[in-house]
């Protein structure tokens, strides 16, 4: 039996990936200070969390001290003073597809395979998910779905999942599409596929936009497809990539976090004032106010007229 201190306020998805850990269903879990838009384990709300965690879970060992650091490592082996590779990390997460890690073709379409749950509030959580070269793992991911409703059913984590229940946990598969295939299809001025547009979504998302922003692009205006279109480049060929991940410059990552806040700002900006309506409003206006302008020019060119003709009968 173990024993837990009531849980505070830790995401569920947090807990009940410290239950997997904690059950061998996976070998270790990740906290990542990026998630929360921080750089290391020692900022407020990374070790918040990590303090938590500490508390529910005494018997797991958090690892902070390793190369390249990532977050902090939730497990039951110390990493501490470790190098670890980028394909290493996804292999000690326990992810089914961490071989294809140096071997994806990002020109080729790929699948994002999710665990989720649904509590007895419905909500939708998931637990972790992977990026696979094709579906061939996809079972793996079953009999970890299976394993972990085994382990999220333990009499043991009732106190600690206080009034939360896992009500359903299923494995989901969606193909990531391509950027060049989005790109070739926005010049082609072709109608993009939802799962296309999800994609242009989740793009924006990995840039550190907000996902509280509203892009509400318009896919049959000629300038929408522009400011895409550069949007997309800018994440084939991104500027950054060689800086991944930022947390190991965390003065620059701050700098640069400001300059994207500044950046999406810009856009949402942009993007509002180029609709299809906006700019039809403009030209009303633009209208009217062409409209207004002869009007007066006409009214004061008949003044005139009627002035010259006074004063020419004066005159006689």
């Amino acid at each position: 039996m173990f024993f837990f201190n009531k849980k505070k306020d830790l995401d569920l998805n947090i807990i009940l990936n410290c239950i997997l850990v904690n059950e061998n269903v996976r070998p270790a879990m990740l906290v990542q200070p990026i998630d929360y838009k921080e750089t290391t384990h020692t900022d407020s709300t990374t070790k918040s969390i990590i303090e938590e965690i500490n508390k529910l879970f005494p018997h797991l060992i958090l690892s902070t001290d390793y190369n390249i650091y990532q977050g902090v490592i939730i497990s039951k082996t110390d990493y501490n003073g470790k190098n670890i590779s980028l394909n290493e990390m996804g292999r000690i997460l326990g992810y089914p597809c961490y071989r294809d890690f140096n071997n994806i073709d990002n020109d080729k379409i790929t699948y994002a395979i999710s665990i989720y749950v649904k509590d007895n509030n419905n909500n939708k959580i998931e637990i972790f998910s992977n990026i696979c070269k094709n579906e061939t793992n996809i079972q793996e991911f079953n009999i970890l779905a299976n394993k972990a409703k085994i382990a999220f059913a333990k009499r043991d984590y009732k106190e600690i999942l206080n009034e939360s229940k896992v009500k359903e946990i299923y494995v989901e598969s969606l193909p990531i599409v391509p950027t060049q295939i989005i790109i070739n299809k926005l010049l082609k001025n072709e109608k993009l596929e939802k799962t296309e547009i999800d994609q242009v979504q989740n793009i924006l998302f990995n840039f550190g936009f907000s996902m509280k922003s509203k892009f509400n692009f318009q896919y049959n205006n000629s300038i929408h497809r522009g400011i895409l279109l550069g949007l997309l480049l800018n994440e084939k060929y991104n500027t950054l990539s060689p800086f991944f991940p930022l947390q190991h410059y965390p003065e620059q990552s701050k700098q640069v976090n400001e300059i994207i806040h500044g950046w999406e700002k810009g856009l949402l900006d942009i993007v509002e004032k180029t609709t299809i309506e906006h700019r039809e409003k403009l030209k009303r206006e633009a209208g009217k106010q062409t409209k207004k302008t002869k009007r007066i020019y006409i009214l004061l060119s008949n003044r005139k007229t009627r002035s010259s003709k006074n004063k020419t009968q004066k005159i006689k």
